[in-house]
């Protein structure tokens, strides 16, 4: 039998699968998140309006909305594909991370690239390969979870997922405002060490593989059941047979665009509302507050979604402190109010990604699709709604404090559809 690394691995029962997801395990598949993470925040929250400023300064929201609607696109169409072709896999390499590494060199290379970029369609070409990669590496690492991580475990590994997310943000933040101030030379460095983090995860190899008759998956698949990527074409699921799978996706996809509508033009926000004489540096401070609030309850969320098993209940509490940051800055568009909505948007959404990948992955309806069905969610909430709606707000019905009370009720529809959820406490 050929060696697997952990991430390949099929999930054993009992104290193998707690033993098996311990703290260095959590420690790498945090560190392969952190180079994904890197690639898809920084470009949004600060390098793309950046560049965009640069090369297209009369045109800059417009280009940045198509931009980021595009990427969107891409990865809706990209993550689905890339999900069910990983499940099929056969390779001695293991299935997960032929795409995961694949992946990360597919982004990394084009990623690079673009800050050297005076176009605006060559950056849109370049972002679109750079997406295509992305794709593979989310629709991978994300079915890593359900995989390896037995459910009693599965808030911590959502966690060790969704954490690096805002410490990515923060420190790659640092190196492109701080160390390194050039436009290009940023995009090379953030690419490099995206490409570097899975590493240590990926290349790792397991001495002792789980035996295959040992198989247990989560969800209550018996032992011997039909592993994922068998060969079989399984249905997409039924929204009738399986209305918590969609009920799941439908909060998601709510959450993630009020947080995104709300973030994605900040900076722009700073300067032109605002009017802060250093709007990068401003930018820094409410990350730095953001990241400390959203590391603290992401780590305690994914401990009391464990203990507690009551992950609804976290998650509607994690959107209700997402909307409420936005409607402080609807309501009252200030310095002291940006600060305290930094404490809420990060309390609440770091408690979000320690909750939402074990909720997922808890309702998936199929061992044998792991993959794609996970990939269909997270293409799902690339749908580009906030953007679009963004755009719309800020072109032609309002500025930014109706852009803020949108993205509030948004995020409180995605907090109300989560009790729409049965099969899930």
């Amino acid at each position: 039998m050929n060696e697997l690394t952990a991430a390949d691995a099929p999930d054993a029962s009992g104290l193998a699968g707690d033993r098996d997801v311990g703290r260095t395990w959590l420690l790498g598949y945090a560190l392969a998140w952190f180079g994904y993470w890197l690639v898809i925040m920084l470009p949004p929250q600060f390098m793309a309006p950046h560049l965009i400023e640069h090369i297209a300064p009369h045109h800059k929201v417009d280009v940045l909305s198509y931009l980021m609607i595009q990427n969107s696109l891409v990865v809706v169409v990209c993550v689905p594909l890339a999900g069910r072709a990983c499940d099929r896999t056969r390779s001695r390499f293991g299935r997960r991370r032929i795409w995961a590494l694949g992946g990360f060199a597919v982004a990394a290379v084009p990623f690079a690239l673009i800050g050297f970029q005076t176009s605006w369609p060559a950056v849109a070409a370049l972002m679109v390969v750079a997406s295509v990669g992305e794709s593979a590496v989310l629709a991978a690492l994300s079915a890593v979870i359900a995989d390896r991580v037995p459910p009693r475990r599965r808030g911590a590994a959502s966690a060790a997922m969704g954490v690096p997310q805002v410490v990515a943000l923060v420190a790659g933040m640092v190196l492109v405002t701080m160390l390194v101030t050039s436009i290009p030379a940023s995009w090379v460095l953030i690419g490099v060490l995206a490409a570097a983090s899975p590493l240590p995860f990926f290349l790792v190899r397991r001495r002792a593989p789980l035996p295959r008759s040992a198989d247990a998956a989560p969800g209550g698949a018996a032992p011997g059941d039909a592993a994922p990527g068998d060969g079989e074409r399984v249905p997409l699921p039924r929204p009738r047979e399986h209305p918590d799978y969609y009920w799941a996706l439908l909060s998601r996809v709510l959450i993630n665009a009020g947080n995104l509508a709300g973030t994605t033009y900040l900076l722009y926000f700073l300067d032109d509302v605002l009017h802060r004489r250093d709007p990068d540096g401003s930018l820094l401070i409410l990350t730095l507050v953001y990241l400390v609030c959203c590391a603290a309850t992401g780590y305690l969320g994914g401990r009391a979604s464990d203990l507690l098993g009551r992950r609804r209940d976290l998650l509607a509490l994690a959107g209700g402190l997402q909307a409420a940051a936005a409607a402080l800055l609807a309501a009252a568009p200030t310095w002291p109010s940006a600060l305290a909505g930094a404490v809420l948007l990060g309390a609440g959404y770091g408690a979000f990604l320690s909750v939402d990948q074990a909720l997922v992955t808890d309702v998936l309806p199929d061992q044998r699709s792991r993959a794609r069905d996970l990939g269909v969610i997270n293409s799902a909430q690339n749908v580009p709604l906030a953007f679009g709606v963004s755009w719309l707000v800020l072109t032609f019905v309002g500025g930014y404090r109706t852009l803020y009370a949108v993205a509030a009720v948004i995020m409180l529809l995605g907090s109300a559809s989560v009790y729409r959820i049965r099969s899930v406490r």
